[in-house]
């Protein structure tokens, strides 16, 4: 294999681009695959590199197999790798997983496909079509050329918190909460502000406290509202599935639908996470089933309450939040920004206090936006996005959630032309699927894509080998 090409490229090398690379390797004999990745590791992303003790997985080691045809895999790693004690319902460090998934890609290349793999850390900056094959340029390296090209970029960065006055902003304000100088210098009793109560925050609550962070964490957020614990539910509980082909298709008779299961679960002493764990198989066909309208109406007004409900933080990190809260070290706030200042070594947030009805004042050392990705391709400033955008190679879904995609995960272009060359897998794909953030969504969509794929090359590969002796 020519070191500058390669049959699949794929920009991205976290679980979803790990994950598809193993896939693709494991069903052909033949096709050569390379990644391309900011970090020298398979596997860790920004998800499963995180350095910080208190980083857990936010879904039980029972669940968090990369095969879905083998429920148990991680299981078995995580004893005999990490803790001969974890038990299906433990949740285990993230840098655990990611060493995981980097065990699978390294047996897949040791079995399968040695010479057949190239790592690259570096980064993609644009992409441009090369007669019959697809270029794309790097930062450090040369252009790499490939027969198809795969976006396996995971969540974007966020955009800047909206709050009047930040076009002033110094040193003191970080729009990306994983840079490296996010938590530095900052004074070991002074005080912190995160803008957004998600699970960024929680993971920046949680480094701070992995760092011996002593003084107060401030967060502000519109609705105020962490995410919900999850609860050491048994293997074996269970609600069964509601959803059907007659179930309302209005995000207004979904919810009522939701509430009614959720009560007649609690009358059966039955916990409501259950009720929300049953519509994990079928969130897409739920998804896919609402109209365009609805999926907008679904957007404006239940979106946060469903994502604190069903993306959960694991209960040794709830109970850990809610001790910092009770000793007054995490103090949460609900309001909108009214105005951003600095003074020399200090931040000013002022905000409309939703519960007072008044305009409140907070000061701090350090603010981090913590508001989650940005999914506004319009609005990402990545380079190898923007030229897939600025050529026309591909568009926004129309909600504006990722990229616009058909069934297989192919782009859709400015026309609404599928690509025969240019795919997605992940966070990317979320205005069509609305749940593809998580391993159990994404590791079928890594073995679907990678079987599409390799049946797809290997059948051009012996159509042009048949027109050449023709």
């Amino acid at each position: 294999m020519r070191k500058s090409q390669c049959d699949v490229l794929i920009v991205g090398g976290g679980f979803s681009g790990t994950m598809l690379a193993v896939h693709l390797l494991r069903n052909s004999r033949s096709l050569s695959v390379a990644v391309i990745d900011r970090g020298p590791l398979p596997g860790r992303g920004l998800a499963y590199s995180s350095p910080h003790r208190f980083h857990l997985l936010n879904v039980p080691a029972g669940e968090m197999s990369a095969w879905p045809d083998a429920p148990d895999d991680f299981l078995r790693w995580a004893r005999t790798h990490y803790d001969a004690t974890v038990q299906w319902r433990s949740f285990p460090p993230r840098t655990s997983y990611g060493a995981y998934i980097a065990s699978l890609l390294e047996a897949t290349v040791a079995q399968f496909a040695t010479g057949r793999l190239q790592w690259i850390q570096d980064e993609a900056l644009s992409l441009h079509r090369r007669k019959d094959k697809l270029g794309v340029q790097l930062k450090v390296g040369s252009e790499r050329l490939a027969r198809a090209v795969v976006l396996a970029t995971g969540n974007f960065p966020p955009a800047n918190a909206k709050m009047p006055g930040l076009e002033t902003a110094t040193a003191l304000y970080f729009q990306f909460p994983w840079a490296d100088a996010a938590l530095q210098k900052i004074p070991p009793y002074g005080s912190v502000l995160l803008v957004g109560s998600g699970l960024t925050s929680v993971d920046l609550i949680m480094a701070l406290k992995s760092k011996g962070f002593r003084g107060v964490i401030h967060v502000l957020s519109r609705q105020g509202l962490f995410p919900r614990p999850r609860r050491h539910i048994g293997r074996d509980e269970s609600w069964p599935s509601f959803w059907n082909e007659r179930s309302p298709r209005t995000t207004r008779g979904l919810l009522r639908l939701v509430r009614c299961q959720v009560q007649a679960a609690a009358e059966k002493g039955v916990d409501w996470r259950t009720v929300i764990d049953s519509l994990r198989p079928r969130t897409q066909d739920i998804w896919r089933s609402l109209a365009h309208e609805e999926q907008k109406r679904f957007l404006r007004h239940v979106r946060v309450y469903w994502d604190v409900h069903r993306h959960r933080v694991a209960p040794e990190i709830a109970d850990i939040l809610a001790d910092m809260q009770s000793e007054g070290q995490v103090r949460l706030h609900t309001g909108t920004v009214v105005r951003y200042s600095e003074d020399r070594d200090r931040a000013e947030v002022r905000y409309w206090d939703r519960d007072s009805q008044t305009e409140q004042r907070l000061c701090a050392d350090r603010v981090i936006n913590c508001t989650g990705s940005e999914t506004d391709c319009r609005r990402i400033d990545e380079s190898f996005i923007t030229s897939l955008f600025v050529q026309g190679f591909a568009r926004p879904d129309p909600l504006f959630l990722g990229v616009d995609v058909d069934e297989h995960g192919a782009l859709l272009d400015y026309r609404g032309t599928p690509s025969d060359a240019l795919y997605a897998i992940g966070p990317t794909r979320k205005g069509c699927l609305w749940e593809t953030t998580t391993v159990p969504e994404i590791r079928v969509q890594a073995a679907t894509l990678g079987k599409h794929l390799a049946e797809m090359l290997e059948r051009r590969t012996r159509q042009r080998g048949i027109l050449k002796t023709a």
